[in-house]
């Protein structure tokens, strides 16, 4: 896959273009600085942030010494030549828009997001990333026990795909939450290759134990809260020890605790609504 990339600075109205970028060169040259409000060089060209009138983003499956041979026949076929185009600027246009995919903000707006994060501020909306399996009436009992203390749970199968694979959708859906509700139920069975099926042991399903991982590394483990369904041989995640497991009761007191957690961690929370 190629990327190509086109800016429109404000200062001299000139596009600069990059064409045939591999992902990495396009996120290092152009979507780090663009994140973090630096400077990126074009061409040769310094360009600050703020004189970036619109930077656009394209993909195509064959690379520009394939793609130019079309666009001269077209321009020639349509009596497209506009003065001062160049016909990298029609190859740069090529293929499929994805600005949208990668740049969700103005320049900064990731840099501003990692300082949130350092400081220890709570996304103004109030959002909680809940993880689950298969245990679906878990699922609903956390999610509504967290609406109804003011909070918004993000459950990733009720978001809307945007063309978006599903690593790509958990990577945006969980991009401004600060906290996690992980909810370890019984789903699957496992046990060594080498010992009999009497061995056997309730584990939590496999994506469940994947995003645990990832938000304890992208949150910090006193921003994951993990609730574990009672059973006598459940096998806990080995490796992970340092984060809260809160069983989850039928009694309810499981619903306090986590509450006391997320009041800890910033959120406002009113208990008289438990």
């Amino acid at each position: 896959m190629f990327y190509h990339v086109r800016i429109s600075t404000k200062s001299d109205r000139r596009t600069e273009i990059k064409l045939d970028l591999s992902e990495e060169a396009l996120r290092k040259q152009f979507l780090i600085p663009y994140e973090n409000n630096d400077s990126m060089v074009v061409n040769g060209k310094t360009i600050e942030p703020n004189d970036i009138e619109r930077i656009r983003i394209n993909k195509t499956r064959d690379g520009s010494a394939e793609i130019l041979p079309t666009v001269i026949w077209e321009r020639e076929v349509n009596s497209k030549k506009t003065p001062g185009i160049p016909n990298e600027w029609y190859v740069a246009d090529k293929g499929e828009e994805i600005t949208d995919y990668f740049i969700q903000g103005p320049p900064g707006y990731k840099k501003t997001k990692s300082n949130e994060r350092i400081t220890g501020l709570i996304s103004q909306n109030n959002q909680i990333f809940v993880v689950h399996g298969h245990d679906y009436e878990m699922k609903e009992t956390v999610a509504r026990s967290l609406k109804n203390v003011g909070l918004e749970p993000i459950i990733l199968h009720e978001q809307e795909s945007l063309g978006k694979t599903i690593i790509e959708k958990f990577e945006f859906c969980s991009e401004s939450v600060s906290f996690a509700v992980v909810l370890l139920s019984p789903d699957d069975l496992g046990y060594k290759k080498d010992k009999s099926p009497e061995f056997v042991m309730l584990r939590a399903r496999q994506n469940v134990i994947l995003e645990l991982g990832y938000f304890m590394g992208k949150l910090g483990r006193k921003n994951v809260v993990a609730l574990h369904r009672h059973e006598a041989n459940f096998e806990f995640p080995s490796d992970i020890l340092g984060i809260l497991y809160i069983p989850f009761d039928p009694y309810n007191g499981w619903k306090l605790t986590l509450a006391k957690e997320l009041k800890a961690a910033g959120y406002d929370i009113d208990f008289g609504k438990l």
